[in-house]
């Protein structure tokens, strides 16, 4: 069964949220952030936390969460996390596409794992392109990224 999910803008009042994102980056990214880079990262004014609920549970759950910044006519797309068992639900596709007409007009950057293919596979979907490697940019294990980009032209 499909689940209703909701998308939401999180700020910093939103603290058990918050809290959860963190939990959940621990379980989802091997170099996780802490509670504190988040509330760091929802105080700017140039960023973005967006949070996924299931209808269905209780609205404190978190099922996924993406991060973004932006300047001028360009953002980051910096965290994507899904739970794992909500995982294969379009939730990331959700919080993309919420992203995507929120900043409508900007030029989206993102470094993926070279061996993440379902998370390339997610962006090509919606049209980012690659438009360059970054060398040994992960670590625990260490690994290239794929910069992609979104966006009508291409920058680089």
């Amino acid at each position: 069964m499909t689940q209703k999910i909701r998308i939401k803008k999180i700020s910093e009042s939103d603290i058990d949220l918050l809290k959860s994102c963190a939990e959940l980056e621990k379980i989802c990214i091997p170099e996780p952030w802490s509670y504190e880079s988040f509330l760091s990262e929802v105080k700017k004014k140039n960023a973005y936390i967006l949070v996924a609920f299931d209808n269905f549970n209780n609205f404190n759950q978190v099922a996924g969460f993406l991060t973004a910044s932006y300047v001028l006519d360009t953002a980051d797309l910096t965290n994507i996390a899904v739970a794992p068992e909500f995982r294969n639900q379009g939730i990331a596709s959700k919080l993309l596409k919420f992203l995507l007409q929120e900043l409508k007009n900007y030029h989206i950057f993102l470094e993926v794992r070279i061996s993440n293919i379902p998370a390339i596979n997610l962006y090509q979907k919606f049209h980012f392109k690659q438009v360059g490697i970054r060398k040994r940019f992960y670590q625990n294990p260490i690994e290239d990224a794929i910069l992609m980009q979104y966006g009508e032209e291409n920058l680089c």
